[in-house]
């Protein structure tokens, strides 16, 4: 999954993800994976990834490990 440049993506369908690239070259994986419903918007705020629901209520996710990727 890429998440687009403002920082929020909303997700179309449940999903889990495990890593996610935050730029064309810049991947980001959570510690362990995160289920992610319809309607959840993603983020990666300090190092996290942040779920926010559609109520509003939002949980972070710490990440593992985000590197660049060399091309």
């Amino acid at each position: 999954m890429h998440l687009k440049p403002d920082g929020v993506t909303p997700v179309p369908r449940a999903m889990l993800i495990s890593e996610f690239l935050l730029r064309p070259d810049f991947r980001v994986a959570p510690d362990r994976a995160v289920f992610v419903a319809a309607g959840d918007r993603l983020a990666h705020e300090d190092g996290d990834l942040v779920v926010t629901r559609p109520s509003g209520e939002q949980r972070r996710h710490p990440a593992r490990d985000s590197h660049w990727i060399c091309r």
